[in-house]
């Protein structure tokens, strides 16, 4: 019974000694300074997008494109909407071009709105917590910006008529085409508004009656040139009889 004490004693003693030496060891992979240095350098990540065209020159999707990453860091991702990823955990490694420190990685998702976060890691595993994060927020094709009324001057600029935007409408169609029309009849106050298409149609129906009018006026005088050759001739040929006569 003695000896079992003495064997508890011991191992509580080895656990009181060894345990801060283990710490102390564990701790010094990792210092306040690696850390500083480490974030510092993470800090001069940037990450964009860019639209990605088909053949055809149609939007099918962009690319997230991330700049400056250290050789010693990599990065990981969260899940995209058009992979059926519902969280915000991480979900992939972020693919490196290390002869450019350039990573890119495509979404195809081209209807929501949404932010992708990117979390940086040093490689070594010395410093394991998360050094830096920052997120991406995706535009998303904008349907209404195909109404007809989109298509007057001067709504360039206005939201529910841009191609690409980065929120979602509260709205229902009927309402989105009364706030246009709701900008139309305020633009009209101060300037006149006039549809783009309509312009362009007034314009080549005249250029059209243009080139009629041209076409119709060297008929005319072909026409006119024909007549008074005939009279000449006619009247020369007379001369002629009457000089025989």
């Amino acid at each position: 019974m003695k000896n079992r004490f003495l064997y508890v004693i011991f191992i509580l003693f080895c656990s009181m000694v060894l345990m801060p030496i283990a710490y102390a060891e564990e701790d010094t992979k990792c210092t306040p300074i690696m850390q500083k240095e480490l974030r510092q350098r993470a800090e001069k990540i940037v990450g964009t997008y860019e639209f990605v065209y088909d053949n055809n020159n149609n939007v099918i999707g962009f690319n997230y494109l991330l700049y400056n990453i250290p050789d010693d860091m990599y990065v990981m991702y969260t899940g995209m909407a058009s992979q059926k990823i519902s969280t915000l955990e991480q979900s992939d490694i972020l693919p490196i071009d290390r002869s450019t420190r350039q990573g890119k990685v495509f979404d195809d998702n081209l209807t929501d709105n949404y932010t992708v976060n990117f979390l940086v890691y040093q490689s070594s595993g010395e410093c394991s917590g998360i050094l830096r994060s920052f997120g991406i927020k995706k535009v998303r094709y904008n349907r209404y910006s195909e109404l007809e009324l989109c298509r007057y001057a001067g709504l360039e600029d206005f939201i529910y008529c841009q191609p690409w935007v980065d929120t979602n409408f509260p709205y229902g169609e009927d309402e989105i085409k009364q706030k246009i029309e709701s900008k139309i009849e305020s633009n009209n106050k101060t300037t006149t508004s006039q549809c783009v298409s309509c312009i362009e149609n007034v314009k080549n129906e005249d250029e059209y009656n243009r080139l009629v009018l041209i076409r119709q006026i060297v008929i005319f005088g072909l026409i006119s040139g024909i007549i008074i050759d005939i009279v000449v001739i006619i009247y020369l040929f007379r001369k002629a009889g009457e000089s025989r006569l």
